[in-house]
């Protein structure tokens, strides 16, 4: 890619501090340029009957969104859409529905990547500094996604921790080296101090 071409980037977030500290350091490091293609990817939570949270949106209509919908994307404006349009970058946002299982979202990572054409895909290690919504907070970032995402993500992947979160990096790199998954377009980064 030449360094005139823009960049298809895919950011995984939910309503945590550690998403948005992910987005600060991406932002900070200079990552984002205007003109890449940055596309928000946020997860909701599907009940244990199946029946959705929201109806089923990908590219939703953000002029007329269902109730629930508006709800979601106050929280992503305040988390990361008003900090991505500052700097001259328009995100899409794809919503989409899943359980709870870390699999199914690591695979619904991994697929937007892939149908997107990503040149690269970042996600938040979870760290203690969730907001108090819950689980449906902590859909992206929580345990067993980031594994599952760098395990079978075909683009470039990089992960970030708050570096007051080194037992969480310690961990993670450890169980990637011992499973023998650590790919070569994975990197964790510690990134401090934690979003308030």
């Amino acid at each position: 890619m030449s360094s005139s071409e823009s960049k298809v980037i895919l950011l995984a977030v939910d309503d945590s501090d550690a998403c948005q500290l992910m987005l600060q350091w991406v932002l900070d490091s200079g990552l984002l340029l205007p003109g890449d293609q940055v596309h928000l990817l946020h997860v909701t939570m599907r009940d244990a009957t199946g029946s959705n949270h929201l109806p089923g949106a990908d590219y939703f209509d953000q002029a007329h969104p269902h109730e629930a919908q508006r709800v979601v994307l106050a929280m992503l404006q305040r988390r990361f859409l008003h900090s991505l349009e500052q700097r001259g970058l328009r995100p899409t946002v794809h919503m989409l529905q899943a359980s709870q299982d870390p699999k199914t979202i690591g695979r619904l990572i991994c697929s937007k990547a892939q149908d997107l054409g990503c040149s690269h895909v970042y996600l938040a290690a979870a760290s203690g500094h969730h907001s108090s919504r819950g689980k449906l907070a902590r859909m992206i970032s929580g345990p067993g996604i980031k594994e599952y995402v760098q395990q079978h993500c075909s683009v470039p992947l990089t992960i970030v921790a708050a570096a007051g979160d080194k037992a969480e990096v310690a961990e993670f790199e450890a169980a990637a080296a011992a499973a023998g998954v650590r790919k070569p377009g994975t990197t964790v980064h510690a990134q401090g101090p934690a979003v308030v």
